[in-house]
């Protein structure tokens, strides 16, 4: 019988969350990393990158890596489309913080979540990487997987250069 990972605190704690679509798959980031969702900017390739972040973009004088999800959750490319953003979120803290820019292929909507709507996610049978998840909610049929982007910046096993 498989356990379950338990949900971190600031998971468990719930809240607001901003809905994005990777494929068919359901995913949320929390509302406060957030700062805006863009049409996707012109990317600057960066040798020698993990293919999860492949370049670089300029958001209004700002440079910021990109950051492919689907990349990072080991996931086949695929081209943009008139649904594809890109959401500027900080990771950190003011002080000791920075910004990044998160490729998603669908924006949708902030939903509040719950304490007890988060569940852990179960130690085996998804087919992301599960540590850059942080809990699953059950939304209206189906699941929606939370995201933990502290997590997705580190290096690790699913990171691979191109």
């Amino acid at each position: 019988m498989s356990q379950a990972t338990p949900a971190p605190e600031a998971a468990r704690e719930g809240g607001d969350y901003l809905t994005i679509s990777i494929d068919d798959d359901l995913f949320a980031i929390p509302v406060d990393l957030v700062h805006e969702v863009l049409d996707p900017p012109q990317m600057t390739l960066v040798p020698n990158a993990p293919a999860y972040a492949p370049g670089l973009v300029n958001v209004r004088g700002n440079i910021l890596p990109l950051i492919d999800l689907r990349r990072r959750f080991l996931m086949e490319d695929a081209t943009d489309t008139e649904h594809s953003r890109v959401i500027v979120s900080r990771i950190g803290d003011a002080a000791g913080g920075f910004m990044v820019a998160v490729k998603a292929d669908a924006v949708h909507e902030v939903q509040f979540f719950a304490p007890e709507a988060v569940e852990a996610l179960p130690e085996n049978g998804t087919r992301w990487p599960a540590e850059f998840l942080s809990g699953v909610v059950r939304r209206e049929g189906r699941f929606v997987i939370l995201v933990d982007l502290e997590r997705i910046l580190r290096p690790g096993d699913a990171a691979t250069t191109h």
